[in-house]
């Protein structure tokens, strides 16, 4: 029996991932589930506040605990779940695996969904936000924003900025954590590299055998699940600036050059770290 997770920014391949998993006769997949409670826990997570998690672990126990009454593998991908995995670990002795996207396709895409576009109601950024009548909670809770003085600078960079600044701070905050696990319990794989190949090597590490066949995968890749309208990337200096500024050090340490392709082979966790602690 395994429990796995995918996590990273949205946007960045995990409900392809899931309904890959979906295909999988041993594996019980799902994408997303209990957001309400997920996006809560990361709020309190993401913002330093003391709570106590077990009922946050309980809910996710009993649907894994249903997963593998007649499944070998429990994967969820969600990036509802980026600020839980000390937690998750210590529960289920589960494998993660940081799904990543190039810097400025994942912030095209949120851009497209109208990500950061209304003002935030913070006076006191020291302190977390609170909720406004009418907002959707898990909109609320499931989106980083910078705290203390830095949450000014990040108001007067733009849309593309904004969430540059989200794609750079989610993903570092996952490394963070993952650095905190066994080497063997951890993996990073970049969505641009996900042929079928990889998928193959990726699924052993999160604990399944694979029996569906490269000409199944690629139909499922071109249907593109969850990918919406394109895209288009028309932002001004200003905005690619930004975004330069905010995401490069990562991106480069990730292996991406400036744009969306990857300029080599992901490096391995280790030479992420090290790279961006230089």
């Amino acid at each position: 029996m395994t429990v796995s997770f995918c996590v990273g920014t949205g946007r960045c391949g995990t409900t392809f991932l899931a309904k890959l998993g979906e295909l999988e006769p041993e594996v019980a997949a799902s994408h997303e589930r209990l957001r309400l409670a997920a996006t809560f826990h990361m709020f309190c997570k993401w913002h330093g506040i003391a709570v106590d998690p077990e009922g946050f672990l309980i809910d996710r126990e009993l649907a894994v605990r249903d997963d593998l009454r007649a499944h070998r593998v429990s994967f969820e991908s969600s990036a509802l779940l980026s600020h839980s995995i000390d937690e998750l670990f210590a529960r289920f002795d589960a494998r993660f695996v940081l799904l990543v996207r190039s810097p400025d396709r994942t912030v095209a895409s949120f851009a497209a969904r109208n990500w950061f576009v209304d003002p935030i109601p913070w006076r006191d950024p020291t302190l977390p936000p609170t909720l406004r009548e009418g907002v959707e909670p898990r909109h609320f809770f499931g989106r980083n924003l910078p705290r203390g003085a830095e949450f000014e600078r990040w108001c007067a960079l733009s849309q593309v900025g904004r969430i540059g600044w989200f794609w750079n701070a989610r993903n570092r905050a996952i490394l963070e954590q993952l650095a905190r696990l066994p080497a063997s319990h951890r993996r990073i794989c970049r969505l641009e590299d996900l042929d079928f190949a990889h998928y193959v090597a990726l699924a052993e590490f999160l604990g399944w055998r694979v029996t569906i066949d490269r000409e199944r995968f690629d139909e499922l890749a071109r249907s593109r699940p969850n990918a919406g309208q394109p895209t288009p990337r028309d932002w001004d200096d200003r905005a690619a600036a930004e975004l330069a500024a905010e995401v490069s050090a990562l991106a480069a340490a990730l292996g991406y050059a400036q744009g969306p392709a990857p300029v080599r082979a992901v490096p391995a966790f280790e030479d992420v770290l090290a790279a961006l602690a230089r």
